[in-house]
């Protein structure tokens, strides 16, 4: 069992999918990054397009995925379990503070989203209905994209967007539009950006289409 995960298992409970467009909240396409905090190497590695959304109150974040999602060896399909652990899926800037999924606070800067699970073991049977997130990581502190960060190592450099002794995870959810972009409600209290990138299994394997959906407004209740 992997102990980090510990401090997760308390927090977990989701709702049933509301569809709805969030109110107040728009996104809209952008041009790729060029945050200098952001390596050469994983520049390379996104989508030249990228995601903003706003609110009344401004900008809430910028998002960019990864044009191909490394997958784990053999996989078949678009399931979020075929992603390999610790891959490089995304860069996120915040340009004020935020928060992540366990309601902690994130510093304004950009970071690496690396993927990670809940280990399904008999110790974390029931621990959330959705075992997949991704963990915040400074991009300054991770420069190159086809490293698989180990969780260990993710969630000790995670620690440093929530400047508390706890990662700083953001949950994945359900799909509802089949990765058509739009900022939607992902249950009763959460919000989240739906689109769409590629993803390819490791070694031999067809690169596929794959919608992937982020909850950036909520928390585990």
């Amino acid at each position: 069992m992997k102990r980090g995960w510990l401090l997760f298992l308390p927090l977990f409970c989701l709702g049933n999918v509301f569809p709805a467009a969030v109110a107040g909240y728009k996104v809209e396409t952008i041009g790729g990054s060029t945050n200098p905090e952001v390596s050469e190497a994983v520049k390379s590695a996104l989508n030249p397009e990228g995601f903003r959304i706003t609110g009344s109150s401004g900008v809430l974040c910028e998002v960019w995925l990864r044009k191909v999602i490394p997958q784990k060896a053999g996989s078949t399909g678009s399931a979020y379990n075929t992603i390999a652990n610790g891959a490089l899926i995304g860069v996120i800037t915040y340009p004020s503070k935020a928060g992540d999924y366990r309601g902690q606070g994130i510093k304004p800067g950009t970071y690496t989203l690396r993927y990670h699970t809940i280990p399904q073991d008999g110790n974390h049977v029931g621990a959330a209905p959705v075992p997949d997130f991704c963990l915040l990581v400074p991009a300054s502190a991770d420069k190159n994209p086809n490293t698989l960060l180990e969780f260990q190592e993710a969630a000790t450099l995670s620690k440093q967007a929530s400047g508390t002794n706890h990662p700083s995870p953001l949950s994945l959810t359900p799909l509802t539009g089949g990765g058509t972009l739009a900022f939607r409600g992902a249950n009763e209290s959460d919000s989240a950006l739906e689109a769409k990138t590629k993803a390819k299994p490791v070694g031999d394997g067809a690169e596929v289409d794959f919608p992937i959906a982020v909850i950036l407004i909520g928390k585990a209740e």
